[in-house]
């Protein structure tokens, strides 16, 4: 016979001293009632630290992907550019070519040697821009001095690694920023991860960019000299404090900066 279960527990309290004992029953449904809202509770409890867990990851890989988007226009910026400049210098080597008679002049090429004041203007620009890309040295100067507060991170998408293309760099806000070497400001201005920020050509392939930049003194297209100021430290785009983003490119791919500049950032 199978026994069954009591329609009530009874939970007697006997004191110590010479106090009145107390008697409380607890109904069978109202045991049953205690355990379901606590299985509730626990069930309520692993559904909020799962659904914590997945936003946490989205938001990482959210930040990843901000960092790459921001990277990927700053190159197909540089790209652009490049290829304008070597249209140009294309055109202008087949008209040299031509000139000294290495190439032969093809029909209708003749108007293409009536050099005009406009045509002419810019290439020594051009030339000079392309010999201060292939002979300008590169970076090997610590834009500025601080504490370094994270390192370049390659990432490994594989490993669910979240790269980070630079060198965070804590100073305090308005420190002169200086460029690492010698170049050419391709792009100065505004972006949504790096906030102001300078990205600067030097020669062999290198670029440097500083982004969370407070204020630029310097515009695209100006020629900059290794420790010249181009702007000033500070805390925009996405930055909870004040400091230096700052990265290094070799031929279109961040490399680690202390790799390419010797020592320590000064403190």
């Amino acid at each position: 016979m199978i026994p069954r279960l009591p329609q009530q527990t009874r939970i007697l309290l006997i004191p110590d001293d010479e106090r009145r004992s107390r008697e409380y029953v607890i109904s069978r449904s109202m045991v049953f009632g205690l355990a379901a809202l606590l299985l509730l509770l626990v069930a309520l409890m692993v559904l909020v630290l799962i659904s914590y867990v997945l936003i946490s990851r989205e938001a990482r890989a959210a930040s990843g992907l901000r960092q790459d988007l921001a990277a990927a226009e700053v190159r197909v910026a540089g790209v652009q550019q490049l290829e304008g400049e070597l249209e140009q210098m294309r055109s202008l080597q087949e008209r040299l070519l031509v000139m000294l008679g290495v190439q032969p002049l093809s029909v209708g090429d003749e108007d293409t040697l009536a050099w005009s004041e406009e045509d002419f203007s810019p290439a020594p620009t051009s030339l000079e821009e392309l010999s201060s890309r292939i002979m300008t040295p590169p970076p090997d100067l610590w834009p500025v001095g601080g504490f370094v507060t994270q390192e370049f991170i390659a990432g490994d998408a594989a490993r669910g690694v979240l790269p980070h293309q630079g060198i965070d760099i804590a100073a305090a806000e308005d420190t002169p920023l200086r460029a690492a070497g010698p170049g050419r400001v391709v792009m100065a201005g505004r972006d949504d991860f790096l906030g102001n920020f300078v990205e600067i050509q030097h020669g062999f392939g290198y670029v440097t960019v500083y982004g969370h930049c407070s204020r630029l003194v310097v515009r695209a297209g100006d020629r900059v000299d290794r420790g010249q100021v181009i702007g000033y430290l500070g805390a925009t785009g996405e930055a909870s404090a004040p400091h230096l983003h700052f990265e290094v490119w070799k031929d279109g791919v961040a490399v680690d900066p202390r790799g390419v500049i010797p020592g320590d950032p000064p403190r």
